[in-house]
């Protein structure tokens, strides 16, 4: 009993049901964050590594392995020597990779088949589809002018879908009055090259090169697109319509990326120091 007058004391309050309905809501609060932040997060790591944007700590990396199969000439090896800070290549020939080149592409973050310098263009099949699956999960390939279009023990075989599918971004077709295929139809031009695609990163604040004046001593080839042009090659004199030739050809896979140089990309070291830096 309660003494006469006293009022009786509060009975203690049970908050178990507002703190259980508030810890229900952070939850799932949490739980709606959680997935948007693991997106946010993708979303910029694949635009940096893409090239859409750069993120400190995620740019500043380690110079890139690259192979290059073939014989690259001494300009080309001039510039890249030129940016370790950006590379580090090895040159190996095509008979070195006729055993386990699936394996040995997977090592290094860009390929390069450079033949343009050797009498022989040929491919191993094993090589042509380890090339295909390496560019089809995330690799950047590059290939120099008429590089690749034979394939080993296989005369009939001539173009790059033969030996390559549909990953190279240009493609040999027979052309004019002669039938010749056009990635048999070496020329020589005095030109310059001139940038197509004015977003594109390879080019940026490149209009055309060389800049002050003159033209490069250029071999190229008439070949025909299947992916977007960068930049085109234009024979001199520059006012009179003359011919043109596709300099920088690019074809994007879902990861991966393959690009086409008409001429040997030791010419013009601006344009590769651009490109090492786009495929980074």
């Amino acid at each position: 009993m309660y003494d006469e007058g006293a009022p009786p004391e509060p009975m203690p309050q049970d908050f178990g049901p507002a703190d259980s309905g508030m810890q229900s809501k952070l939850k799932y609060s949490l739980e709606g964050i959680i997935p948007l932040i693991l997106i946010i997060l993708i979303v910029a790591f694949l635009g940096n590594q893409f090239g859409f944007w750069s993120i400190p700590g995620l740019t500043d990396r380690e110079p890139m392995d690259m192979l290059i199969i073939g014989s690259p000439s001494q300009d080309f090896q001039n510039v890249l020597n030129q940016d370790k800070d950006l590379v580090r290549y090895q040159v190996r020939k095509v008979s070195t990779l006729t055993t386990n080149a699936e394996e040995i592409l997977a090592e290094y973050d860009i390929v390069v088949l450079d033949q343009h310098l050797e009498a022989n263009k040929e491919v191993s099949r094993q090589l042509g589809e380890a090339v295909q699956k390496y560019v089809s999960s995330g690799g950047k390939f590059i290939l120099v002018m008429d590089s690749g279009i034979r394939r080993q023990n296989d005369s009939a075989v001539l173009g790059w879908e033969a030996t390559f599918g549909d990953i190279v971004p240009v493609k040999c077709d027979r052309e004019g009055a002669s039938d010749t295929p056009s990635c048999l139809n070496r020329v020589y031009v005095a030109g310059r090259i001139y940038k197509d695609d004015w977003k594109h990163p390879i080019m940026k604040g490149i209009e055309f090169a060389p800049r002050e004046g003159g033209a490069y001593m250029l071999e190229t080839f008439p070949v025909n697109l299947t992916g977007k042009q960068v930049a085109w090659i234009e024979q001199y004199p520059w006012e009179n319509q003359t011919e043109q030739y596709p300099g920088i050809v690019e074809k994007k896979l879902v990861i991966g990326k393959s690009l086409y140089f008409g001429y040997d990309p030791g010419i013009s070291k601006g344009i590769f120091d651009a490109t090492l830096k786009y495929l980074r």
